[in-house]
């Protein structure tokens, strides 16, 4: 069985996750690379959220596999995703919903004033404390304890520069 690249797009809140993910795939559409994007937020996001998932990562890795199963039927040999991975536990739970993965996990990362400055662009409703303080917690957390294969600081770096770099560090299938 054939080997499935993964782009895991992980970093705290604000830092480009989406973007970048998204810009990847602007890469690979223009290579002809069949693939799939993600934003595994999306795959999460449900109210109430399970007792004891707080980030809904159980639902997630669920709709995860399905998903997978369904892009895999429709052609699809790559998998962009975008999500924060914040230690080993994280990162296995995701690769266990794709069969034979052949993961590259890059950590983008940004200034603590450059992160609060780009959530507060985008979150302009009532979550808006909420996400700026994750962002710092999470910033902190994963310069200490995140895996990863590629770090990538954001700071004065377009999206566009930054999804060509990943694109070249992985090897897609065609």
């Amino acid at each position: 069985m054939q080997h499935v690249p993964v782009l895991l797009i992980s970093g705290p809140v604000g830092v480009g996750k989406t973007s970048t993910a998204e810009e990847v795939s602007n890469v690979l559409v223009r290579e002809g690379v069949s693939h799939t994007l993600l934003d595994l937020d999306c795959l999460a996001e449900t109210y109430p959220r399970p007792t004891g998932d707080r980030f809904g990562s159980e639902l997630m890795r669920t709709n995860l596999t399905s998903v997978w199963r369904n892009c895999v039927a429709a052609g699809s040999r790559n998998l962009v995703l975008a999500r924060v991975i914040e230690d080993e536990a994280d990162l296995a739970g995701i690769l266990s919903c794709i069969p034979n993965a052949a993961p590259t996990l890059c950590q983008l990362r940004a200034r603590d004033d450059i992160l609060i400055e780009r959530v507060r662009r985008r979150e302009i409703g009532t979550g808006g404390a909420w996400h700026e303080a994750r962002s710092l917690e999470l910033s902190a957390s994963l310069r200490q304890h995140a895996p990863g294969d590629i770090w990538i600081d954001t700071d004065g770096r377009s999206v566009v520069d930054i999804a060509e770099e990943l694109a070249a560090q992985v090897s897609w299938t065609p």
